[in-house]
């Protein structure tokens, strides 16, 4: 299948959207406040901080956020793995929350110094996974909307996406579609294309309407198995319990939106409601060439943006000239002033 991938470099983060055909089928989203981070596919030299004999592991600091995790399957042809030795090892998935990345060991390192030794851009790790797509510049919009719980399901009836520190849960509601078992079919490719979407990973269980047939519930897992069937992640999903639930798993290799964009309650971070206020800025700046623009923020949103950690004034100077300020306010808004 052919791929297109769109990119989005704005003020604060970069955005991604992966096509196939007219549809976009995953979506990212990197922060500039996470520069320096160890991600999926880059080299980075580490010093080992302990070793785990019981969990054939070592725990290996990368001097950004909780340490990686090595396990010794995944250190074939190194030497002699010891605390206190520095090696070089590839990121084979991202951190997330107070859990480290995954790591396997690359080589032995050149010296003493811990960090990035290649890292890969957003582009650079989706022509990885998608070695052949077009890649096109433009705005990356759809991100807001696929962090909504809810989904509504063709046909009637909706779905719920709620991601937990333990699991991704997923509620099908029929809503008021006659029939369950035909909702829950139609929620299939739903649930397939969201999951892959929003990059969500790791254990889910599902919750489809009570089935009390032996053949429905056969047909609904064989719908499950087709649904995912092109997602290029590893997917093992369990037949249906006479419960009508669904347990499956799907491998996490980066982090999800909701990772990256929301806090443990599920709502966005003040980074998050901060980058949006920063894409207002610079869309009514380019709409309105030459006026003098006026950012309006929460304390909260201002006082993010006043401390300037990730240098967004002078990118968004570069963009627009020197012509924007900001004060604080009850709401977010841009005014723009000729």
């Amino acid at each position: 299948m052919k791929h297109r991938i769109v990119i989005e470099h704005a003020v604060g983060e970069t955005r991604a959207a992966v096509y196939e055909g007219k549809s976009i089928a995953e979506l990212y989203v990197r922060r500039w406040s996470e520069a320096g981070k160890p991600r999926a596919g880059d080299i980075v030299c580490g010093r080992i901080t302990r070793i785990e004999p019981q969990m054939d592991a070592a725990f290996v600091d990368l001097g950004f956020g909780p340490d990686g995790f090595l396990k010794f399957t995944n250190a074939q042809g190194a030497p002699r793995l010891s605390e206190g030795r520095y090696i070089q090892v590839l990121v084979t998935r991202d951190a997330e929350d107070d859990k480290g990345p995954v790591l396997k060991f690359d080589s032995v390192a050149d010296g003493e110094k811990i960090g990035l030794i290649k890292a890969q851009s957003l582009e650079e790790f989706l022509l990885t996974r998608f070695p052949n797509a077009k890649v096109d510049k433009a705005a990356v919009n759809a991100v807001d909307d696929a962090l909504e719980i809810e989904v509504a399901i063709a046909g009637g009836g909706d779905i719920a996406i709620e991601q937990t520190r333990a699991l991704v849960a997923i509620d099908v509601d029929k809503g008021y579609a006659p029939s369950g078992f035909d909702v829950s079919l139609s929620a299939c490719e739903l649930i397939a294309s969201q999951v892959r979407l929003r990059g969500l990973g790791g254990l889910f269980v599902i919750d489809f309407p009570n089935l009390r047939q032996v053949k429905q519930r056969e047909k609904l897992f064989d719908a499950m198995l087709r649904a995912f069937d092109n997602d290029p992640n590893v997917v093992k999903i369990a037949p249906v319990s006479r419960f009508g639930t669904v347990e499956m798993t799907r491998a996490k290799t980066h982090a999800s939106l909701a990772d990256v964009m929301l806090d443990s309650r599920g709502e966005p971070t003040v980074e998050t409601r901060a980058v949006g206020a920063l894409r207002r800025l610079e869309k009514e700046g380019r709409a309105n060439a030459g006026a003098k623009l006026m950012l309006t923020a929460t304390s909260d949103i201002f006082d993010w943006l006043d401390a300037d950690t990730i240098g967004w004034r002078a990118a968004m100077t570069d963009r627009l000239g020197a012509r924007f300020d900001m004060i604080k306010g009850d709401i977010i808004d841009v005014s723009a002033d000729r």
